[in-house]
Formats: structure tokens, sequence, C-alpha cells
């Protein structure tokens, strides 16, 4: 597996993607974040766009390609482009691989993309809906490095370079109880892709169930339509479909991913 080697010519390994609908791997091929891996330069036949977590294949199915460890992280989330790619999956994880704990076959649900859908009215009530001594904060250099203090906001900035970046590529809010000076909340730019941006909302798990993640959604949704950016929304479960059904978007498709958990 030591010719696994990052593509430098994007355009090499573009048509292995074909017309995939996925922003992650756009984000990836268009070389805005993420990088592409392949197991040959020169006649590339698969490749992997790897973006925080997340891994797309593409291509001919490769064993080789599929194993190797992209990050020392705990937890992958594996996109496969298509079924027999989804099979690899399964035969190569589902054994006693060295270093891998566990394989979750999972659904995740895409929505469809337009800016029409949404009803700017409803959103702005949702916004304003925030009780007392509860604030939205845009995500500046301090809430950004305060995001990353934290295990479950830090997937809110965590894929971006430094403060910097975040504040070129990205977009984000935070709801802040004024009371003891707390995030509880918050909504922001996973990734960054030409023309829009996928957004990731995550609570803190001891104030969840209190309407703050459907607040930070309306919250954000509104500064990328100010802004002409489209707000893209992936979702990873039932519940953040649901959300998402919440603040206006319509589903389009559900499709198979996987979480690996490494040792």
């Amino acid at each position: 597996m030591s010719n696994i080697v990052k593509v430098e010519d994007i355009e090499k390994v573009k048509g292995l993607f074909g017309d995939w609908e996925n922003n992650f791997v756009l984000s990836c091929l268009q070389e805005i974040m993420g990088e592409v891996y392949s197991l040959d330069l020169d006649n590339p036949k698969s490749a992997v766009a790897v973006l925080g977590d997340f891994r797309m294949f593409a291509g001919e199915p490769n064993e080789n390609l599929l194993k190797y460890d992209y990050k020392k992280g705990e937890m992958d989330i594996i996109i496969p482009q298509n079924d027999k790619w989804a099979e690899l999956v399964r035969d190569t994880f589902n054994s006693d691989l060295e270093g891998v704990s566990g394989l979750k076959e999972i659904k995740r649900y895409s929505t469809f993309e337009d800016m029409s859908q949404f009803d700017v009215d409803k959103l702005n009530e949702i916004k304003s809906s925030a009780k007392e001594g509860f604030e939205i904060l845009d995500i500046d250099e301090e809430i950004y490095n305060r995001c990353l203090e934290n295990e479950w906001s830090k997937d809110l900035v965590g894929i971006y370079n430094n403060y910097e970046d975040y504040s070129k590529k990205g977009i984000g809010v935070v709801l802040l109880d004024r009371s003891n000076n707390e995030i509880v909340s918050g909504a922001s730019s996973y990734c960054t892709f030409e023309g829009g941006i996928e957004i990731e909302i995550d609570t803190n798990e001891q104030h969840r169930r209190n309407g703050y993640a459907l607040i930070c959604g309306a919250s954000i949704i509104l500064k990328c339509l100010e802004r002409g950016i489209y707000p893209s929304w992936d979702a990873h479960n039932k519940g953040s479909i649901e959300l998402a059904k919440k603040l206006g978007y319509r589903e389009k498709d559900e499709y198979t991913a996987f979480e690996l958990y490494r040792k």
C-alpha cells in the first residue's frame, strides 16, 4: 500500500468521479479543501477524495486504496460511489482487520439544492425565538478558538487550516448563553465549495432538545442567503434530515455510507 500517493493534477482523476453529486467530492476536485489519492498517477483507475472524516471512493474498486489509513483518527465516514464499492467495504472490514474495531452501515440523506425553497420570514422567526439571555454570534477568531477547545464543537471549524483559512472560506454562528458565557450550540461550514458550503450543526450534549440547533440552522442559512451562497445540507441520520425539513429543505435521496471505527 506504500504506492498510494496524493494526486497533484486533479484533471487526471475527475473522470473517475463522473457526475457524482456530492459537495464533499466537489470541494476536493475544485482544490478548495481536502485531498485526492490514487495508486497510479499516470493512468489512475480508482481514487479517493479525503475531506475531514469523509472518504469518497470512485472508479474501479480497489482494496488497497480502501484499507489505507489517510488520517489517524477514531472514525472514518466512507461514502462509496456505487454498489461495487459498497460490497468491497463490507467484505474488507467485516473481517478481523488489524487496527479496525468495527464497521456500521448507515443511510445518509441528500437534499435538493434550490435557493427558492427557503421561507426567509419563517427563518427569521426561528432565529428570533432564542430565549432572553441567549445571543447568536458570528464565529470570529475568539469563537473559532473556543470551538476547537471542546470535543463536541471541533467539527464546526476543525478541518480548516487555521482561523485565517476559515475567515476566507468559512462562515458560521454559535448560540451563547450569556449567563455563564457558554457556547451551547453552533452551525458552521464543515467545508466550502464554489458558490456554497456544507453545513455542520452541533450542540453540547447537555443542552440538546432545546431547539438550539434549529435556531443556529436558521441563522446560518440566512447568512448564506445574504451572501448569495448555497447552504447545502447532507444529513447524516434521520434526526438531521428532519431538522433540515423544518428549515425548508426537501429530501432528495437516501444513500449508503459506512462508519469505520479504528482502534
